[in-house]
């Protein structure tokens, strides 16, 4: 049910929630497209709409869906925020021209600046790492410092991975890329290639049960699956799987873990701007995103917020401050090493 109340209401209840924009009398109302899973979001939306009573309206798609739909509808949008994830999107819808920029104190102050764009494009809303998971009886994570050392001959025939078409490979790439160089990314795929057990599988979980099955011994995989799997949430538990596979944090001693993450972000060309802000800033309460990784089981945005319990086993971790944007530029480049080095590309 949508709620309609007064103009005095909403002011009051944005004042409580600590939002800072401004409220306009004709605009109460938030149209929203999102990638993001029903499931995860939805409670968000109402949890907004019931606070603040500016009514919600969202409409959930592929990712593909929402560049389109957003590019057709330039000059007549169809939505005020969209909700999304992973570095790649980011970048296409940026490219796409499609975005609007924002710029409020509750944003800024909330949001690290390497997750968020630096001319206020997009902002982040949750976030992950991609990292290894390794079978807890043939393998010391002691010998697992960096993401290179996935290249040590001692591995070969033993490390499964997804396809290198995958948004969160080429994410994982372009951040080397960034970081070392297009030389050093390519020897890493290089190694890497040598060591695989079997071809890549276009999946994550796929990647952790090939170490419970003893298919490989070590994997890549973004953390919130394991999560999942530990939390049940939207998969069935396998305890015989969590009690062989351990997931173990990289670059701790140097760069920090490489991370990725969920955003939203205003669509150019809407009117309703007072409201949208409203919704970007009310997704950043500590309250929110306590319910949206609670959902998830992603890691809340918010530095001093701590993740799902299902992933609280991993304790504190270092995480890599590259910023997110910085990613875009590098994708062709990725996909070309992953290509020419025979990381299997679908």
């Amino acid at each position: 049910m949508k709620l309609h109340v007064g103009l005095a209401v909403v002011a009051a209840a944005a004042s409580l929630f600590g939002l800072t924009s401004e409220v306009n009398a004709e605009d109460q109302r938030a149209r929203v497209y999102s990638y993001l899973t029903p499931t995860f979001l939805d409670p968000v939306l109402n949890s907004f709409e019931a606070a603040t009573g500016i009514s919600v309206s969202a409409e959930y798609m592929t990712a593909g869906q929402l560049l389109d739909r957003l590019v057709e509808e330039r000059d007549d949008p169809g939505a005020d925020v969209v909700f999304t994830m992973e570095a790649k999107r980011l970048a296409k819808l940026v490219d796409a021209d499609v975005l609007a920029a924002v710029e409020t104190p509750r944003l800024t102050e909330a949001i690290p600046v390497h997750y968020r764009h630096p001319d206020g494009l997009w902002f982040g809303f949750s976030k992950w790492t991609r990292t290894v998971f390794f079978a807890k009886d043939r393998v010391d994570p002691a010998n697992l410092k960096t993401l290179s050392d996935l290249t040590d001959p001692q591995w070969k025939g033993r490390v499964c991975v997804r396809t290198s078409n995958k948004i969160y490979v080429q994410s994982m790439l372009a951040a080397m890329i960034e970081h070392d160089g297009e030389q050093a990314t390519r020897s890493f795929v290089h190694g890497l290639v040598a060591n695989f057990a079997r071809e890549p599988i276009d999946l994550d979980i796929a990647q952790i049960n090939g170490v419970a099955d003893g298919a490989c011994d070590i994997a890549i995989a973004n953390s919130y699956y394991y999560g999942r799997l530990m939390a049940g949430f939207g998969v069935v538990t396998n305890k015989a799987l969590l009690d062989a596979v351990g997931m173990h944090v990289l670059d701790q001693d140097e760069r920090g873990a490489h991370m990725n993450i969920s955003a939203f972000a205003m669509v150019k060309g809407t009117t309703n701007v007072s409201a949208a802000k409203h919704l970007m800033e009310y997704a950043t309460r500590p309250s929110v995103q306590r319910l949206y990784a609670d959902g998830s089981v992603d890691h809340p945005i918010l530095s001093d917020l701590k993740p799902h319990t299902a992933l609280q086993t991993l304790g504190p971790f270092v995480e890599d401050t590259l910023p997110i944007h910085t990613l875009g530029k590098h994708y062709a480049l990725a996909e070309k090493i992953s290509r020419e080095e025979g990381w299997l590309w679908k």
